[in-house]
């Protein structure tokens, strides 16, 4: 036989291997996300009891030994000797299957391993439906987070979809954006930078405008102001009731607004910030990543309030406005400094409330699994917190506030 003859049936040979790879590919990928129904599973459960290998199930009805391996994980080797075929951990499958007729997400004649909303006690179930309750806007993103702060409870984001789907709560998935590179900055300490926006919105004909402060490090608001005019004296009126409260920022960043900046000379919002020392940084034109993160607190009150509430007057717009600011500021988990409230953060709780919500944590998964009552709602945290303190230093007086100190001078006798 030629040489070039060898050659044209190896390559044959190659092209048949590589053609069944590809065959078998096609038929992974179609068995992938395939639900089983619960006898099948049994009868694979019964098969590995009986001394049969994994690779053997597999090679004999087809599904894969990780799919066996959470199946004996989750349900246990059924006893040979039991009739029923019950399994060996009665109250992990018992529960699971307790918990999938409840919700009824579970089809008749599926083939999937019954993994809906399994593990999750009835106390989670009932907090995960009454926050739904109370903020339909929140996903479970942030049903997650506010379990986590609040209770100590670290539930799984799926987890917490397939409850609200269970549920009759439609669940929207937001892709990540990779469109474009983004410089991500974020301030190293409270008061080091503030970030300052205006949003629009109607009282029935009256306009309104609402300006916002947050400071960046912590995205704690400190600073609101509803008014029925965008003018410098209103911004700088918000800033002053800003520093009254929680004392002068390093920094401030701003767009490019009329309130804000002039094409020639100044505003009095610009000699305003001037005459206090504090740096005006302005973001660069149609650009308004560099204010994401007010950005982002517009569109949350937006979803969460104005759009949702028809105000009677103005006063009722200012009243409900400032209550959702101060449940924004301590009752609400912020996902972007790692599911705790910007109050944390602000007034430098977040290591202390880290290191709670992980030892509830814990303890919830200890409770869990031994089928105890899961801890109660976690709202203190430790010790009382030192704001503001008056000390004299060689003969001069000091004030010291949320961890910052300015040397007031020499007191008179």
């Amino acid at each position: 036989m030629s040489r070039a003859k060898r050659n044209q049936i190896t390559l044959s040979k190659r092209g048949r291997r590589k053609q069944a790879k590809r065959a078998k590919k096609v038929r992974d990928r179609q068995r992938c996300g395939v639900r089983y129904t619960k006898t099948f599973r049994d009868d694979c459960l019964k098969l590995l009891r009986g001394g049969m290998t994994k690779a053997a199930v597999r090679k004999k009805h087809g599904v894969t030994e990780v799919t066996l391996g959470r199946w004996e994980k989750v349900y246990g080797l059924p006893d040979m000797e039991d009739p029923n075929g019950v399994a060996a951990e009665p109250r992990r499958a018992q529960q699971s299957e307790s918990i999938e007729s409840r919700s009824g997400s579970v089809a008749q004649g599926s083939r999937a391993p019954h993994d809906n909303i399994a593990g999750l006690a009835q106390e989670e179930l009932d907090a995960i439906l009454e926050l739904k309750k109370n903020h339909f806007t929140m996903g479970p993103a942030q049903i997650r987070a506010q379990l986590k702060r609040f209770r100590g409870w670290r539930i799984s984001v799926k987890a917490i979809a397939r409850a609200l789907k269970a549920n009759g709560y439609q669940v929207e998935h937001k892709s990540a954006r990779n469109d474009q590179e983004l410089t991500r900055f974020e301030a190293p300490f409270p008061n080091f930078m503030w970030m300052m926006d205006a949003l629009s919105f109607r009282v029935h004909e009256q306009r309104l405008y609402l300006n916002l402060v947050i400071d960046d490090f912590s995205r704690f608001i400190v600073g609101h102001r509803v008014t029925d005019e965008l003018t410098a004296d209103e911004a700088v009126a918000t800033v002053e009731d800003a520093i009254k409260k929680h004392g002068k920022p390093g920094r401030l960043l701003t767009d490019r607004g009329g309130q804000f900046i002039a094409v020639r000379g100044s505003t009095k919002f610009q000699r305003y910030l001037e005459s206090q020392l504090i740096d005006h940084s302005v973001s660069r034109p149609y650009h308004p990543q560099t204010l994401g993160k007010v950005e982002s607190l517009n569109r949350a009150i937006q979803k969460e309030l104005i759009y949702l509430h028809e105000f009677r007057s103005p006063e009722e717009a200012k009243a409900q406005i400032a209550s959702w600011v101060d449940h924004f500021n301590f009752r609400r988990a912020h996902l972007g400094i790692d599911g705790l409230v910007p109050a944390d953060r602000y007034f430098g709780l977040h290591q202390r409330a880290l290191a709670e919500v992980q030892a509830r944590s814990r303890g919830r998964i200890a409770a869990s699994r031994a089928g105890e009552r899961i801890g109660g709602p976690l709202d203190e945290l430790g010790g009382p917190l030192e704001i503001l303190r008056f000390v004299l230093v060689d003969g001069h007086l000091e004030v010291r506030f949320c961890g910052q100190r300015a040397v007031l001078g020499k007191p008179e006798a």
